[in-house]
């Protein structure tokens, strides 16, 4: 069984390209010890099937099988179990996560398995930098861990240390499409606008979420559902929503009365 952990990002700069293995961002994130797994059994086949199950359900998840697709070498008959840790579509990464596990399990190592992830992603619409970032925490963890995209793309340079404080992490709202997003040249403009308007911070916790914060606001990008959750926050906490979802991320000096806070929002997990 292959795992890629959950992503959040926090502050992210769009750097298109025509090549998918160089269209993607420069920003800041937090990987998590929790992600998406993937199991498999595999047949040799004159044609290549592949089949996604989470439990005892079938289920269609176009990303992972595009990234399978662009990992393989010949025809065979795939079958994947999947197990996903967080909820699709909250800004946890999860559709990078589950195409980086499943092309993982293929045996095709880290390399080859981020660059048939991110592309999907890219194909799709559904994530920039993620990949890039979860597969930067498998090459340097274990455990939670910052990370500073540095420059986009399969290749760029990705920076990780390990997680300096606790925090929160509330999944609240119903998420949101990425792809609603990353595909309107309008958002990207304000988006790289907002992302540039302050210089990056230094590695800690704290210092990731104030600027995910200020990025978040200068975008627009806050939805209503975090803004709510995040103004409950009690004094010296300091919080942010995860990209492109509605889940909130908090740190501070006492981190349960804070996840207290916020279970009146959603569930609530500490890291």
């Amino acid at each position: 069984m292959s795992f890629a952990p959950a992503h959040l990002s926090l502050l992210f700069h769009i750097h298109p390209d025509d090549d998918p293995l160089l269209h993607g961002s420069t920003g800041l994130g937090i990987c998590l010890p929790q992600g998406a797994y993937a199991a498999l059994e595999r047949q040799p086949a004159k044609r290549t099937s592949i089949a996604f199950y989470e439990g005892k359900r079938k289920v269609k998840d176009p990303v992972t099988r595009r990234a399978v697709e662009l990992a393989l070498d010949g025809p065979e008959k795939l079958t994947f179990w999947l197990r996903r840790e967080m909820p699709l579509g909250a800004g946890m990464g999860m559709s990078g996560a589950t195409a980086l596990a499943a092309c993982l399990e293929l045996g095709v190592g880290l390399e080859r398995a981020t660059r048939a992830a991110h592309q999907s992603e890219i194909e799709h619409s559904t994530g920039l930098g993620d990949v890039m970032a979860q597969a930067a925490a498998l090459r340097d963890g274990p455990g939670a861990r910052l990370v500073q995209r540095r420059s986009p793309g399969v290749g760029g340079d990705v920076v990780t240390s390990p997680l300096d404080g606790a925090l929160a992490l509330c999944l609240c709202g119903d998420g949101r499409n990425t792809s609603d997003v990353l595909k309107d040249d309008g958002w990207r403009e304000i988006i790289n606008g907002a992302a540039t308007a302050h210089p990056l911070p230094a590695p800690t916790l704290r210092a990731f979420l104030k600027a995910g914060r200020l990025f978040s606001e200068l975008s627009g990008l806050m939805p209503p559902e975090a803004a709510t959750a995040l103004a409950e926050l009690p004094m010296g906490a300091v919080g942010t929503v995860a990209h492109l979802g509605t889940a909130v991320v908090v740190t501070g000096e006492e981190i349960e009365p804070i996840a207290a806070e916020l279970e009146q929002f959603g569930e609530v997990r500490r890291f």
